[in-house]
This record gives structure tokens, sequence and C-alpha cells, in this order.
């Protein structure tokens, strides 16, 4: 599972990250996870890819980051409050996928 790689756009770019990676971008944007509980190959990485960077407080999310995290999937739940709303997220998605 952590070996996979998941191809993103960013925009001008393809960004290649792995499950466990996504995850740390996630709990960075979150910015709720101290650092030492965070995977220190994904925090590298990420910095390489210059999605973070590393401050006096942790790192947080550069430009790309913050572009990168808006793209990730959300979860059911935070799409709204029923099946509905879940129906037209998904929609939308399989839109936007059919338009690329």
């Amino acid at each position: 599972m952590s070996g996979s790689r998941k191809v993103v756009s960013t925009g001008d770019r393809l960004t290649l990250l792995t499950s466990n990676e996504e995850i740390t971008l996630r709990r960075v944007a979150f910015g709720e996870s101290p650092v030492r509980s965070m995977r220190a190959q994904d925090l590298m990485q990420l910095r390489r890819l210059r999605l973070i960077d590393v401050g006096k407080e942790g790192p947080t999310l550069t430009v790309s980051g913050r572009r990168h995290f808006d793209s990730l999937p959300r979860a059911a739940m935070l799409a709204g409050s029923g099946p509905q709303d879940l129906l037209k997220e998904m929609t939308l998605i399989l839109r936007k996928g059919a338009r690329r």
C-alpha cells in the first residue's frame, strides 16, 4: 500500500504521492499533529516536492501544497448530510475527470 504512488495534477505539473505521503500532507494541512508523530521520510519527500515548508511552528503547506491538498478527495461525511449530497459531489468529480 505505501509503495504505490498516485499521480495527482497540481496545475502545471504532476506530483506523485504515496498513500502515506497523502496522509502526512493532510496532517500538515490540518496542523493538529505534532511533527514527532509524522513519518520523517514523508516530510522529507513533501519538502523535496516543495509541497511543504518547515518553520518555527512546524511544517506548513506551500502554495503548491495547498493546491495539492485541495485536489485530494474528501471524506464522504464532509460532502454533506445525505446520499443526495454524496451523489452530487460524485457527479461533479466525474465531470471534472471527463473534461481532462
